[in-house]
């Protein structure tokens, strides 16, 4: 009875469909809100919204959503400065994506389910076509709405088309999906296929889909980055030669200008340009292999050089040297473990997973090495945690030594860079831009390099061109340092080795679930009466 009468007042007070079309654009005014603080690791509740530019505290006549922007002619009313268009855009775009579910729906208690869906998978879209992530607490929005879908379910009928037995199998179809494409993609690229934020996305989906539709979706979503995806990265292949040549250049620019102090800086360079050469299909790598023989041969080098010679060799497919390499380790030397440590989380073109460069090494080693990196496997695969902004706040600040800075700096920025944790890369990146500006050449150029390839090394090439151009001014008129012109062939290496853009699939994935949950059922039975006919 009481179900019957929510039924009823919800039909009478939500039954035209203007309602729905200010509801949303109201709404739509909100979710601006989430989709700028949210990557920014700010509170969505307060401070009020300002003008991010002059900081003005909007006024409630100014914060009409569509119709103030245009009454304000897309400007601040204080410092008179333009305000992005994005703002009534989603607005109005939120409003109608709430009207088209009205009339598709109509005025039900489903709506109470796939509306929110439809707002939590449009910020979804919006942020991670900006950053290329997808921030946990949207995920677990998503999550939200998918148990009280589950529980609503238990009561009245028809909210979801599952009960919740196929609810949870499709979570876990969503999540099965991606885990096997990121662990055959780990197997093949060496790398992440994906981020860990689309799995929780098409997880966490697959509750209120179901197994059937959130492969659909899967699908749906694919379907739509691919014929996206396709011409750019097309284009993109035919320049990767052209685009690796010119950082190859600029390193060898700097390099002639570089003075370098030891042998192992040397080699260790000779080593790095190896792979490059091999990578160019350039002959002249032969020569190079057979100078770093004779260096070697005359010379004793340190086991963090021998470390990195035997992934170079192993890169260039030259297993005998990297077995004969190896076998160079002063295994009594006390820096050892962690050379070790060091090596197998750098950024070695092609080989980049910690784990996979540990087996790699126990693989190849002999017997007293390999005891010696499994009886301190544990300190060697440990990786930095993730850690809270606040957390990052109070560690940083309780740092007094410059190298413990820089260390900070450079080991987070790399790890949140690579995990798509934007509000905390964002932080790190402050830190460092504040550091640089009070630090020496040499200090500024070892942040600016490793900061630059890692943005290049996750797809971010705009900011790693930025980053680039920052040091290329503290290089012009400082003392060239070996981590600079390193970083420059890493990123030539990186764009011959890979030819791909950075492709952000969680927006087409949230395309591909709405697609689903609309016309998944009209599609699949359109399918099944196809095969029917073809079978006949």
């Amino acid at each position: 009875m009481l179900i019957n009468s929510l039924q009823q007042t919800f039909e009478l007070l939500f039954s035209s469909w203007y309602v729905y079309l200010l509801f949303g654009m109201i709404f739509g005014s909100f979710l601006n809100v989430v989709v700028y603080r949210v990557p920014n690791g700010l509170s969505i509740v307060s401070p009020p919204s300002a003008c991010p530019k002059c900081g003005y505290v909007i006024k409630w006549y100014d914060n009409i959503p569509v119709l103030s922007w245009l009454f304000l002619r897309g400007k601040c009313r204080k410092c008179k400065l333009p305000i992005s268009i994005e703002y009534p855009i989603i607005e109005l775009i939120t409003g109608l994506i709430t009207v088209g579910l009205f009339f598709y729906f109509g005025p039900s208690l489903k709506l109470i389910i796939y509306i929110p869906l439809a707002y939590t998978l449009l910020c979804i879209t919006l942020v991670d076509f900006k950053t290329y992530s997808i921030p946990y607490g949207l995920n677990y929005t998503l999550l939200a709405i998918g148990s009280i879908g589950i529980i609503m379910n238990l009561f009245i009928n028809d909210i979801l088309t599952i009960n919740w037995m196929y609810s949870l199998l499709g979570a876990l179809t969503g999540f099965g999906i991606l885990f096997l494409i990121q662990l055959i993609g780990k197997m093949i690229y060496k790398q992440d296929a994906m981020g860990g934020g689309d799995l929780y996305l098409l997880g966490f989906s697959g509750l209120i889909l179901g197994p059937k539709l959130i492969f659909l979706a899967f699908i749906f979503g694919s379907f739509i980055a691919v014929v996206s995806y396709s011409i750019p990265s097309m284009i993109n292949l035919f320049k990767k030669k052209k685009l690796a040549l010119e950082l190859k250049v600029s390193a060898e620019k700097y390099e002639s200008k570089l003075q370098l102090n030891n042998i192992d800086d040397e080699i260790d360079l000779k080593g790095l340009k190896l792979q490059l050469l091999y990578n160019f299909n350039d002959d002249t790598y032969k020569t190079l292999r057979d100078e770093i023989s004779e260096l070697i041969e005359s010379e004793k080098i340190k086991n963090i050089t021998v470390l990195r010679l035997f992934f170079r060799y192993l890169a260039i497919k030259d297993k005998y040297d990297a077995e004969e390499i190896i076998k160079l380790i002063d295994l009594n030397n006390s820096k050892l473990l962690e050379n070790i440590k060091t090596v197998i989380s750098e950024d070695l073109i092609g080989y980049d997973s910690i784990k996979d460069n540990y087996e790699l090494l126990l693989f190849n080693a002999d017997q007293k090495f390999k005891a010696l990196l499994t009886k301190n496997k544990k300190y060697l695969l440990e990786e930095l945690k993730i850690i809270s902004i606040e957390k990052i706040k109070k560690k940083y600040s309780s740092l007094k030594n410059e190298t413990d800075k820089v260390d900070f700096i450079l080991s987070y920025n790399r790890l949140f860079q690579l995990n798509g944790y934007t509000a905390e890369q964002k932080l790190i990146f402050e830190y460092a831009e504040g550091f640089i500006k009070n630090c020496n050449s040499k200090t500024a150029q070892t942040i600016l390099s490793e900061m630059a390839f890692v943005y290049y090394k996750d797809f971010y090439f705009k900011e790693s061109k930025d980053t680039y151009e920052k040091l290329y001014k503290v290089m012009k008129s400082n003392p060239i340092e070996i981590n600079s012109v390193k970083s420059l062939y890493n990123a030539s290496l990186f764009r011959i080795y890979f030819y791909k853009e950075r492709l952000a699939f969680g927006p087409y994935l949230a395309i591909g679930i709405m697609l689903s949950v609309l016309y998944g059922e009209k599609i699949i039975d359109l399918y099944l009466k196809m095969l029917k006919n073809i079978v006949v």
